[in-house]
C-alpha cells in the first residue's frame, strides 16, 4: 500500500484558490500612485534641503587645495607640460604628522592639498615620497648627473698632485732637520728660530693641511650628492694657501731674513719650491674654470620646512618665504598669504622655458624704477615670477647737462622687449627735452628693426607739456608705422558728483569689459582702472585708436576702451571749471589701447603710463578664502592686462590666462537674486517634470496589458 508523502502535503483549498486578477483601471491607480508618493517624497527631501541651506546659509570649499580650484593660468601651462611628454615630481618636505608642531602642520596640509590638485589636474605632474633623505638624494643626482663629469674629471688630478706635494714636503722637512746638526744652527739663537719655523712649515703646517684637504674630498665623493662648487672652494683655498707659503719662501726677500745656513738651503732648493708652486697654480686656473652646477643651490635651500620640484634634468627647491608670504594687515597684524600656485608655476615656467624672455623699462628718467623701492617695483617682481628677466636703462645720464647716453642698453633684439614709460624729467630745458625724446625713438627703433618688440604706455601731453617739446608729440610718428594713431592732446575724463548739484572732471575711470582680443578675452569681468598722478591732468589716460587706414602687412587691434558712457569723454582742457561736454570733445566709447603686428614684430600701446604702478596693483584687502587669508584685489585686470601684453610681445600666447592671484575671489563666485531663484525653482519643478515623464512612460507601455 503506498504511504502518503509527507514532504509534499495535499494542498489546501485556499492554497488551490485562483490568484486576485486587478482590473485595468486597479492597476492604473495602483500604478499611479505609487508614482505620486515618490514624486511627494523627492520634493518633500528637496524643500527640506533647500530649507536648510537657506536656515543656516553653510558653505564649503569641496576641492583638494582649499582655494576653490587652480587658475586657468595654471591649466594652460599644465596642458603644455602634458604635450611635452616630461614628467615632474612634487615633493612636500613640510611636516604633516600628527606630531609636528600644528601650525607648522597646518602649512604643510596646505602644500599638501595643493600638490594634489596639480597631480589631478595633470597626468605628467606627480607626487614623489621619500622613504628617506637619501632616497630624494639619490633623485635629485639622478637628474643633476650631467652636469658633474667636469667636477669628476677635475678631481681625479687632485690625489696624484696632493701625494706629489705629500713626498716634496716629507723630502724637504727631512732635508731641513739634517741642518739641526750643524753648529752654527745649534748655536745661534736667531738661526735656531728660523730653522723651527721652517722646520714646522714643511714637517706639520703644510702637510697637515693637505692631508685635511684630502680627507674632506674623500668624504664628500662618497656622498650620495656631493655638494661640487663648495668642495671645490675648499680645495682651491687650501691649495692656494700652499702655494702662497711656497711663494714667499722662495722670494729673495724673505730668504734674507735668516741666517746663512737657512738661506744656504732655501738657495739650493728654490728652484723645486718654484717649480711646485707653478703647478698649483695651473691646477687652481683649472678649477676656477668649472661652471657652477645648480645642484648646490638646492643642496642650500634643502629644509625640512621646503617643497622640491623635481624636472628631467634639474630641480628647484620652493623655501618657506616663497610659499607663505608675509603681508599687513588693518590691525596691524601680520598675516601669511599662501601663494604656492604662483610659486610652483614660476618654477616650471624657469625648468621649461631654455631661454626667458628679457624686459626692459625705459624712460627718460633716470631714477630707480624697478629695483626696490621704485614706482614699478611690483610690475618687475610679477615678471620675475613668471621667468621673465627684468633690466632697467634710460637715455639719459644722472646729470642733466650731458644729454647723450652714457651706457648702451642692457638687451636689444630678439627675444626682448621693451616697455616704454612715457615719464617726461623734470625741470628740462625745451632744447633739451626735444633732443632726449628724439634720442630715445632712435633706440626704439633699433630695438624694432632688430627682431625686438615693444610696449609703449603714454600719458596724455597737456598744453605746459607740449611746450618742453615745441610741440613735438614723442612716439606719434613711429606708433603710425604700426597702425596706431596716438591722440595724447585729449585726456580722458570722467565726470563725477562731489555734491548735489556740484560736478568736476577726475582723469580716472575703470573698465571691465575688454574686445575679444587675444590678451583682452581670457580677463573679461576683471576691472582695471585708470588713473593720473595724483588726479592732476599730469600723465592722465589719453586716446589710442587704430588708424582709418592700416599701413601695408599691418594689423591694428582696439584693446581696451571705456564704457559707453555720458559721463566719461576725451577734452583738449581738462582743467576748465566747467564739468560738461563741450564742442571738441571725444564721445565714449573711447579706444585707450592698441595691439599692432607687423611681419614678427608686436607693439602693444596703452594711454595710462601709471597703470601698472605699485599703488594701483597692490590696492586691496584682506580676506578668508577657503579657511585662509588672501588678497583680494580691488582691480585685477591691471596686473592682468601687463602680464598677459607681456607674453602676446613674448609670441608666448599660450601662456595667456588669469593668474592666481587675480581669481582668488571669482573663481566661485556667489549666485545673483535670480539665478539663485531659477535654482529654487529648478530643484521643484525638475524632479516633478521627470516623474510626470516617467508616469507617461509607464502609462503608454502599461496601456495593453
Amino acid at each position: 500500500m503506498t504511504q502518503p508523502d509527507k514532504t509534499n502535503p495535499p494542498r489546501t483549498a485556499a492554497r488551490n484558490a485562483p490568484p486576485r486578477v486587478f482590473t485595468v483601471r486597479q492597476r492604473r491607480w495602483m500604478y499611479g500612485s505609487n508614482t505620486a508618493i515618490m514624486v511627494l517624497a523627492v520634493v518633500a527631501v528637496v524643500a527640506l534641503a533647500d530649507w536648510l541651506s537657506v536656515k543656516f546659509n553653510y558653505s564649503r570649499d569641496c576641492t583638494t587645495g582649499g582655494i576653490y580650484s587652480l587658475s586657468p593660468r595654471t591649466h594652460d601651462l599644465l596642458r603644455q607640460i602634458d604635450r611635452s611628454g616630461k614628467t615632474y615630481f612634487l615633493v612636500n618636505l613640510f611636516p604633516t604628522s600628527l606630531a609636528a608642531d600644528p601650525a607648522e602642520r597646518a602649512d604643510g596640509l596646505k602644500v599638501q592639498r595643493l600638490m594634489k590638485e596639480y597631480a589631478q589636474a595633470s597626468h605628467r605632474v606627480k607626487i614623489f615620497k621619500p622613504h628617506s633623505r637619501h632616497a630624494l638624494l639619490v633623485q635629485l643626482r639622478h637628474r643633476f648627473g650631467d652636469q658633474f663629469q667636469p667636477y669628476r674629471k677635475a678631481l681625479r688630478q687632485f690625489d696624484p698632485l696632493a701625494r706629489r706635494l705629500l713626498a716634496f714636503f716629507k723630502t724637504r722637512a727631512k732635508g731641513i732637520r739634517a741642518l739641526s746638526g750643524q753648529a752654527a744652527v745649534a748655536r745661534n739663537r736667531r738661526e735656531l728660530a728660523h730653522y723651527i719655523v721652517l722646520s714646522s712649515v714643511f714637517s706639520d703646517y703644510l702637510p697637515r693641511l693637505m692631508r685635511r684637504t684630502q680627507r674632506r674630498v674623500a668624504r664628500q665623493i662618497k656622498s650620495t650628492l656631493p655638494d661640487w662648487p663648495g668642495l671645490i672652494r675648499r680645495i682651491t683655498s687650501a691649495l692656494r694657501n700652499i702655494q702662497d707659503n711656497l711663494q714667499r719662501i722662495s722670494e729673495k726677500k724673505i730668504r734674507a731674513e735668516f741666517g746663512p745656513a737657512v738661506q744656504a738651503w732655501l738657495k739650493k732648493n728654490t728652484a723645486d719650491i718654484k717649480k711646485r708652486a707653478v703647478s698649483l697654480t695651473a691646477y687652481i686656473n683649472t678649477l676656477t674654470l668649472l661652471k657652477p652646477v645648480k645642484s648646490s643651490r638646492v643642496l642650500r635651500n634643502l629644509s625640512p620646512d621646503s617643497l622640491v620640484l623635481m624636472g628631467p634634468h634639474n630641480a628647484r627647491v620652493l623655501t618657506r618665504n616663497e610659499l607663505f608670504l608675509p603681508r599687513k594687515g588693518v590691525s596691524g597684524r601680520i598675516h601669511y598669504l599662501f601663494e604656492g600656485e604662483q610659486a610652483v608655476n614660476a618654477a616650471l615656467l624657469a625648468m621649461t622655458q631654455k631661454h626667458p624672455p628679457k624686459v626692459v623699462f625705459v624712460s627718460l628718467d633716470p631714477q630707480n624704477l624697478i629695483s626696490r623701492g621704485g614706482p614699478f617695483s611690483h610690475a618687475a617682481r610679477i615678471l620675475r615670477r613668471n621667468n621673465f628677466k627684468v633690466f632697467q636703462w634710460s637715455p639719459t645720464p644722472p646729470n642733466p647737462q650731458a644729454p647723450a647716453a652714457s651706457t648702451a642698453p642692457p638687451a636689444i633684439g630678439q627675444g626682448v622687449i621693451w616697455v616704454v614709460l612715457d615719464l617726461p624729467p623734470s625741470g628740462q630745458q625745451p632744447m633739451l627735452a626735444l633732443m632726449q625724446y628724439q634720442q630715445l625713438e632712435t633706440e626704439i627703433k633699433k630695438q624694432l628693426s632688430a627682431g625686438g618688440n615693444a610696449m609703449f604706455l603714454l600719458g596724455a601731453m597737456p598744453a605746459q607739456l607740449l611746450m618742453t617739446t615745441q610741440g613735438h608729440i614723442p612716439f606719434k610718428s613711429m606708433l603710425a608705422s604700426y597702425g596706431i594713431r596716438l591722440r595724447s592732446t585729449y585726456s580722458v575724463v570722467q565726470r563725477m558728483q562731489v555734491h548735489p548739484g556740484v560736478h568736476v572732471l577726475i582723469p580716472q575711470f575703470a573698465v571691465s569689459s575688454y574686445p575679444k582680443t587675444t590678451i583682452g578675452k581670457p580677463i573679461e569681468s576683471l576691472r582695471t582702472i585708470f588713473t593720473s598722478y595724483e588726479g592732476s591732468p599730469l600723465l592722465a589716460p589719453t586716446v589710442i585708436e587704430p588708424l582709418a587706414s592700416a599701413p601695408k602687412n599691418t594689423v591694428a587691434q582696439v584693446l581696451v576702451r571705456t564704457a559707453n558712457s555720458t559721463n566719461i569723454w576725451g577734452t583738449t582742457q581738462p582743467q576748465a571749471t566747467r564739468a560738461g561736454f563741450a564742442p571738441g570733445d571725444l564721445k565714449s566709447p573711447l579706444p585707450i589701447g592698441v595691439m599692432a603686428r607687423k611681419f614678427t614684430t608686436r607693439v602693444v600701446a596703452i594711454g595710462d603710463p601709471l597703470f601698472i604702478a605699485n599703488g594701483v596693483i597692490n590696492e586691496g584687502y584682506l580676506s578668508l578664502a577657503g579657511g585662509q587669508p588672501v588678497v583680494i584685489s580691488d582691480f585685477p585686470g591691471n596686473a592682468e592686462l601687463f602680464l598677459n601684453s607681456m607674453y602676446w610681445l613674448a609670441h608666448e600666447s599660450h601662456l595667456i590666462a588669469v593668474s592666481p592671484r587675480a581669481t582668488v575671489a571669482l573663481r566661485i563666485r556667489k549666485l545673483s537674486s535670480g539665478a539663485e531663484m531659477f535654482v529654487r525653482l529648478a530643484s521643484f519643478v525638475g524632479p516633478a517634470t521627470f516623474a510626470v515623464l516617467g508616469g507617461l512612460v509607464v502609462f503608454l507601455v502599461r496601456r495593453r496589458i
